[in-house]
């Protein structure tokens, strides 16, 4: 061990003569290298995985300082292994990032690995933060909280708002039951999304969220000079084809099955399990060699579609407005497309991109801070290259038009692909490129040309690769080429780990990837800030409805829901000669025609919506894998499906409005697609990739294959007022879905009758005090519990007349959402009698925000809480008039989460008594019915009138014993003869109106 540590220090020592000159600190991950290329660390795709497998154990977190000074972070921290033996305590490390002020660090950690042969763990990777990572500091790592548990998180950045944006494969909805998700292409596990958490939030419940719902991942999100969120993200939307392999056996009788695929019924845990025959596959079109599925009628004339592309995508840092960067389309990126009809003559295979310099993928892409707009990145093979090939850059700040955007090779074009026969321009294959604030750029680099196999032993393999970090030069024959390695001679380690079964060794230099620049940069401005708005066309439309945008909003929201509101179907990209483009509205007369090209018209009726379910199984029905694929269903959301205008077409879709426009109300945080249909339902134009909204969103879109500047026609995108969003709003404003008076939009509880204003706590202690923690800091006999009152059936009731409790303090406590609410109100009531006029005690409300803020928001003792006279004996409450209910405005805690507390200060008084606590929104316009008449059984509840409540005269109205019945009318209650309200109901009448 001692030689280890000496060989170590001579490499520091040799490596500081030699040190290049580097404007900033320089954060990069060390890992022992892994030849195997498939599933691993470093991959493109499937590298979330923590396995000692996909990420051999023994790398560390490192500094390169200005001075050239190395320094092991996580040992300096006390994590990881200083041994040969790696065990318990190994780790391996991933993702640096660094915060806006440069002076602490996210990044992703595995800890532990078998100690013995044999031992069988599951490892996840999870976001830790490092500070004190100066040169002459001592660095401390903390576990960053609310972050999935039991999940792969991964990538993470800090956000504008101090969130963290990560990856993450903690599946959708949070259903584990759904885990691992399983790609469109292999079949094997990846990352769910982009999710984002709020580490100061109170819980992982209240501080969680899925931005993307990606079916076959997103990767390496990074936030641009501009506040938009960057990453890369696989489009593989075609169908699932472990399944055609295993149809096509069993339709030749082969008796092979390879992959055990089959389908569930649908996303429950308990749903049952059928055979993939029939293929019940609907969308897209069938791949290249089911000629049993393109034979039918419905795929006549069809070509089969293979779908690939790992395209660069933006969108708000909340998730909403969701493209590729800037709108660039696969004619921009070069990747080859066959025409989607063979018998229209007007529809061409796109061969030629339009770029001189196509990029075909782009991963690990940074904005350079030097030029803002201008994205590094790599393009890289899928497999063999550890996700390594050809530094690429691509121009296109905000607002460019796709047209205008530009891309370009930084590394010679041969490097974007490993070969065994590289020529002289071959410089190697890169990875992680990381522009500096310099201008000069670092990269990962590799110089093996070939793809990566163990050149070593099976038990101590070698890789052919030599990741270091180098700073990219001329190389003289127009590009750039990587240079010395800034660690000099690098770091070596020897290393020993349990596979779990076979003991694997390495001894030499380690991988450097993931440099990362340590530097202060400047916040930009986030562009969802207060985003309470859309076009001032669409804007129009819910002013003419009678719509509040902002009530709107709020409604979709609280049901996961989203709009998507398309200008003008029939307008196309004047490069896509691939589907139908001569484009008019069936039985109307908008069309959108080429004039190039003006025969062949094709008549669309519906927008069709296909919703991405996780309903496909492998391995077979009696010995399924975990985890399920996703595959396109058509839409059928019950709750977006209930708020949606009917439809002439089939399933999941929405008419063409005589304008050409389409709107429907769709799931929100779902992957979705869609495809235009004609009177038949048959697809002319279909959507090639996923897309996924944001609860709330409400995503307006020139055309749904959109245009980048002109469309078929020459012209530029559509202006017009959708009228389809009208037909929408119209139509969703007339729901009342529960019978209750109420409509949906101003309904919180739109399958509940009883209510409809948020209530997050509506507190009767019927479970006694479950609901709540129920702190005793001196573990004394005196503290909360419940008691029975002939009142309230059950109410939280503590003694401070058992012992001489003066100034102890006893509290009730537990967390509230507000996150979707405006406005709202805290109300309880209350019941307490002094002993004395020395001897009495002190009530308290806090209001304390996950942050540790503190608000006291009510505070009464002795006669001022009093609602009964003093008394010697134990208070009870003898009736209701000895309960008081108090009223608390919560608006300062709208939209946010906080802790409530009720505390007790005793004084050696009496019995305190709490019950009925409800905090529910105010100001909900229109709050409620303007009037509401009464009669039958009433069941429980809280009923609302804007101006008068009545009984019908003569007439059975009952409230049953035990039954608590709130009636709020805004001028008047009135109770006419054949009213009743049984001995032991809790009925109460309010003047003040709706939520008072």
């Amino acid at each position: 061990m001692k030689k280890y540590v000496i060989i170590i220090i001579l490499c520091f020592a040799a490596f500081l003569s030699i040190a290049q000159t580097l404007p900033n600190p320089i954060i990069f991950c060390t890992q022992v290298p892994q030849p195997t290329d498939f599933g691993t660390s470093l991959q493109t795709f499937g590298n979330h995985q923590a396995s000692v497998y996909s990420a051999p154990r023994g790398g560390d977190l490192y500094i390169r300082y200005t001075d050239g000074s190395l320094k092991n972070l996580t040992e300096a921290a006390g994590y990881g292994e200083n041994t040969v033996q790696q065990g318990a305590a190994s780790i391996a490390v991933r993702d640096p990032s660094v915060h806006w002020s440069g002076t602490k660090v996210l990044f992703s950690m595995a800890i532990g690995s078998a100690s013995a042969r044999y031992q069988v763990q599951n490892y996840t990777w999870k976001i830790y933060e490092i500070t004190g990572i100066g040169q002459n500091e001592t660095p401390v790592i903390t576990l960053v909280p609310n972050q999935p548990v039991g999940y792969n998180n991964i990538q993470p950045i800090y956000g504008t708002d101090e969130r963290i944006i990560f990856t993450s494969d903690m599946p959708r909805g949070g259903m584990a039951h759904l885990y691992p998700q399983h790609d469109e292409y292999e079949s094997s596990p990846i990352v769910s999304g982009i999710w984002r958490l709020d580490p100061i939030a109170c819980s992982i419940a209240s501080g969680l969220e899925m931005l993307t719902h990606s079916p076959s991942g997103d990767f390496t999100p990074s936030i641009d000079n501009a506040g938009r969120l960057i990453f890369t993200r696989w489009d593989h939307m075609q169908r699932d084809q472990q399944a055609d392999a295993d149809i096509e056996n069993i339709l030749g009788n082969t008796g092979n099955y390879l992959y055990g695929t089959f389908n569930y019924s649908d996303e429950t845990a308990a749903a049952s399990k059928s055979s993939i025959l029939p293929d019940n596959e609907i969308y897209p079109e069938p791949r290249p060699g089911r000629n049993d599925l393109l034979s039918l009628p419905q795929w006549a004339n069809t070509n089969p579609l293979n779908f690939n592309v790992f395209n660069p995508w933006m969108m708000n840092e909340d998730g909403t407005e969701m493209e590729i960067l800037n709108h660039l389309g696969r004619h921009d990126m070069g990747n080859y497309m066959t025409q989607n009809f063979t018998n229209d003559p007007n529809l061409h295979d796109f061969y030629v991109p339009i770029s001189p310099t196509p990029i075909r993928a782009m991963f690990h892409i940074q904005e350079s801070p030097v030029t803002p707009g201008v994205y590094y990145g790599i393009e890289a093979p899928e497999f063999g290259t550890h996700g390594s090939g050809m530094v690429v850059k691509v121009n296109a700040p905000p607002g460019m038009h796709p047209e205008q955007v530009t891309s370009s090779y930084v590394t010679h074009p041969e490097t974007r692909n490993a070969t065994d026969n590289p020529s002289l321009n071959h410089s190697g294959l890169y990875r992680n490129p990381m522009p500096l604030s310099d201008g000069q750029v670092l990269v990962a680099h590799s110089y093996s040309t070939q793809e990566d196999q163990n050149i070593g032993t099976s038990n101590a393999p070698v890789s052919k690769y030599d990741y270091r970090i180098r700073l990219l030069e001329s190389a003289g024959n127009g590009y750039l080429k990587a240079n010395t390695a800034i660690t000099g001679a690098g770091i070596s380690k020897s290393v020993s780990w349990w596979s779990p079964d076979e003991l694997y060794t390495y001894n030499g230099l380690l991988w450097e990837v993931y440099p990362v620049e340590v530097k202060v940069r400047q916040k930009p401005i986030n562009p969802t800030i207060n985003l309470e708005s859309v076009a001032q066309s669409e804007q129009s439309l819910f002013t003419n409805a009678g719509v509040n945008l902002h009530d709107f909003r709020k409604f979709l929201s609280r049901n996961n829901l989203s709009v998507l509101a398309i200008r003008d179907v029939t307008s196309r990209d004047d490069q896509d000669t691939q589907q139908p483009f001569n484009l008019r509205v069936d039985g109307g007369s908008h069309q959108t025609i080429n004039p190039a090209h003006p025969n062949g018209i094709y008549d669309v009726k519906h927008l069709q919506f296909l919703q991405n379910d996780q309903i496909r199984g492998i391995g077979g029905i009696n010995t399924p894998k975990a985890g399920r694929r996703g595959i396109a269903r058509f839409l059928h959301d019950p709750t977006a499906m209930t708020y949606n205008p009917p439809s002439t077409g089939a399933q999941g879709s929405a008419n063409v409005h005589p304008d050409g426009s389409v709107a429907m109300i769709v799931p929100a945080k779902r992957a979705l697609t869609w495809q235009l249909t004609d009177a038949n339902n048959k697809g002319i134009v279909r959507e090639r990739l996923w897309l996924s909204t944001r609860p709330g969103e409400i995503r307006t879109c020139t055309s749904c294959h959109g245009e980048s500047t002109l469309n078929q026609a020459g012209l530029t995108s559509p202006t017009n007022a959708p009228q389809a969003l009208t037909t929408l709003l119209n139509y969703v404003k007339t729901i009342d879905s529960d019978a209750d008076g109420i409509k949906d939009i101003y309904d919180a509880f739109p399958n509940d009758p009883a209510k409809h204003i948020a209530e997050p706590v509506n507190e009767k202690f019927i479970s006694n005090l479950s609901n709540f923690l129920n702190q005793n800091p001196d573990n004394d006999a005196i503290t909360w519990t419940t008691q029975s009152t002939t009142c309230n059936a059950n109410s939280a009731m503590i003694n401070n007349r058992a012992a001489d409790n003066t100034g102890k303090i006893d509290r009730l406590k537990r967390f509230v959402d507000l996150s979707n609410m405006d406005y709202a109100k805290l109300s309880f009531d209350v019941a307490y009698a002094r002993y004395d006029a020395s001897k009495f005690d002190r009530f308290k409300v806090y209001a304390i925000l996950c942050d540790g803020t503190q608000q006291l928001i009510y505070d009464k003792a002795g006669s001022a809480l009093a609602t009964a006279p003093d008394q010697t004996t134990l208070f009870t409450p003898i009736d209701c008039n000895q309960w008081r209910k108090e009223v608390i405005d919560l608006n300062a805690f709208a939209g946010k989460t906080f802790e409530l507390v009720f505390e007790d200060i005793g004084g050696w008084g009496n019995r305190l008594f709490l019950d009925n606590i409800l905090i529910q929104e105010i100001d909900i316009s229109p709050p409620c019915p303007n009037t509401q008449t009464f009669s039958g059984n009433l069941v429980a509840g809280q009923y609302n009138a804007a101006t008068t409540i009545t009984t019908q005269n003569g007439v059975q109205t009952k409230v049953f014993s035990g039954t608590n019945v709130t009636f709020n009318g805004g001028n008047s209650v009135t109770l006419q003869a054949g009213f009743e309200a049984e001995n032991g109901c809790g009925f109460k009448a309010y003047i003040g109106g709706c939520g008072y």
